[in-house]
């Protein structure tokens, strides 16, 4: 018999990987039709994002799926009253249905499934479906009221009954793990190794909106416009997602780019920056899911749970992971000029807010963050302006000198430096008599009260504790100055030893 359903005449087979119907499939009555068990949602990134949810009801002998479009999903609260439009029955074998419908086919787009499980009809009336969920992700019990047709639509409102979801436990501390710096790179079947970015780390937090937090808990969402969307990106009800927030240039990523929309929160400037300088979250991890929080799952399970529900888009990526192949990606983060790799155990628990060894950064640039406590005039062209800045960093004693830096500044990089200085200056020498007295290029600073934290790029840490051949890279405002520590510029012993 041949199958000449709505389903068959909007697609060509030949050209798509959704199934055809193995039997005749047909458009029921979901007010009569009889009721199976099995119902199946997916998340369809087609013109617009949008829920397809779908019930099991008998078309004679053959069961459908009775399919509703849902361009919000499923209510989450009593309520809401969210838009559905019936469409087209479909066969049962789209149940299972996952991958890329191409462009230019009928909903051409990507197709992930949201949820699935079994339903129960509770009742129905003349234009009311009451049914029960009991999936993966949603259990409770939803209304389906007809409401009539409008431009050619069939349409209908969603509504929630009663939401009989376990209860959530409370997501973790937005304080993200910190990787150790260690020598050299290194194979092992039990670590993975991950590209190491040269952003700004954030932890996106994603239900019905996304929130960015930057690693000192300040809230950057307004700041990344292009990110807004990363929600709708995860398959899930709720996530937490730590990652990078980087921008590229020439395909490599640049902090410097970056650098120039970190302080920026003012709507107008935000915006043009986001057309000049767009921004990708390249996401490492999962800390939180569907009000599970995962941070003593091993990383390999978060990173599994990571990958099943991220759907990459232009702003929006999944950061690769090597296992065991460590001096690989060495040389191909080498090869890409990139600023080095991270090793992670992957047997590893995610260890909020601590900097651990369960992470290893193997950098192949060296860049250090440093707290600015003063700064000398020039000569030349630079004479009565900055000349350098004098970095310090904190250890056990206090406060440490580790050397000045005078290159990577553009003249936009001096004024605003000299601005930020000018407000914090001070008469008091953050270092002892003897440093200053020890070190010629301190004896005519000019202080600042030490609330400033730069990144800088250096080829080594000479054996006299400074920063050798360092080059300015920017600020930082998601780091206390307190956080910058002598012992972060030098690498761990390697892994087995104290």
């Amino acid at each position: 018999m041949t199958d000449d359903s709505e389903y068959r005449r909007k697609r060509d087979f030949e050209r798509t990987p959704e199934p055809p119907a193995t039997e005749v499939s047909g458009d029921v009555d979901p007010l009569t039709a009889p009721p199976g068990e099995t119902f199946v949602i997916q998340q369809h990134y087609a013109t617009r994002l949008h829920h397809d949810v779908r019930l099991e009801m008998f078309n004679g002998p053959a069961p459908v799926l009775v399919s509703w479009a849902v361009p919000k999903g499923l209510p989450r609260a009593r309520g809401e009253r969210h838009l559905a439009i019936r469409t087209e029955d479909h066969p049962m074998e789209y149940a299972t249905f996952s991958g890329t419908i191409p462009a230019g086919e009928y909903g051409g787009g990507e197709v992930r499934i949201f949820d699935s499980g079994t339903y129960e009809m509770v009742g129905r009336t003349e234009d009311r479906i009451t049914f029960r969920l009991h999936g993966n992700r949603l259990q409770g019990t939803y209304h389906l009221v007809h409401t009539g047709v409008a431009d050619g639509k069939d349409q209908w409102l969603a509504l929630l009954s009663e939401d009989e979801r376990p209860p959530r436990e409370d997501p973790p501390p937005l304080e993200p793990m910190l990787a150790t710096l260690t020598d050299g790179p290194f194979d092992d079947p039990a670590w993975g190794f991950e590209p190491k970015w040269d952003g700004v780390r954030a932890l996106a937090v994603c239900d019905t909106s996304t929130r960015l937090f930057s690693r000192n808990g300040k809230d950057v969402t307004s700041g990344y416009p292009e990110l807004a969307g990363l929600h709708d990106r995860l398959v899930a009800l709720d996530a937490v997602v730590d990652g990078e927030i980087v921008a590229f240039q020439d395909g490599r990523p640049s902090f410097q780019s970056l650098q120039q929309r970190m302080h920026v929160r003012e709507p107008r400037r935000v915006e043009a920056l986001a057309k000049r300088i767009p921004v990708v979250f390249m996401a490492f991890d999962l800390l939180y899911l569907d009000g599970k929080d995962l941070t003593d799952e091993p990383l390999r399970q978060r990173r599994e749970a990571l990958e099943e529900i991220l759907v990459p888009d232009d702003h929006v990526q999944l950061s690769p992971l090597v296992e065991g192949a460590g001096e690989a990606l060495y040389r191909a983060a080498e090869e890409r000029g990139l600023e080095g790799i991270v090793a992670k155990r992957l047997d590893s628990r995610y260890e909020t807010g601590a900097r651990s060894r369960a992470w290893l950064k193997v950098k192949l640039t060296f860049d250090a963050d440093v707290v600015i406590v003063g700064w000398t005039e020039g000569e030349g062209r630079r004479r009565g302006r900055i000349g350098s800045l004098v970095m310090a960093v904190y250890d056990s004693e206090g406060i440490r000198y580790v050397g000045n830096v005078g290159t990577g500044f553009d003249r936009a990089a001096l004024e605003d430096a000299a601005r930020r200085l000018e407000a914090i200056e001070t008469s008091d020498p953050p270092f002892d008599r003897s440093v200053i007295r020890s070190s010629p290029e301190l004896r005519r600073a000019h202080w600042v009260e030490p609330r400033l934290v730069a990144v800088v790029e250096h080829r080594q840490l000479t054996d006299a504790g400074r920063l050798r051949a360092p080059s300015f890279k920017g600020w930082r405002d998601d780091k206390a100055p307190q956080e910058c520590t002598f012992d972060q510029l030098q690498p761990a012993p390697p892994r087995g030893e104290p």
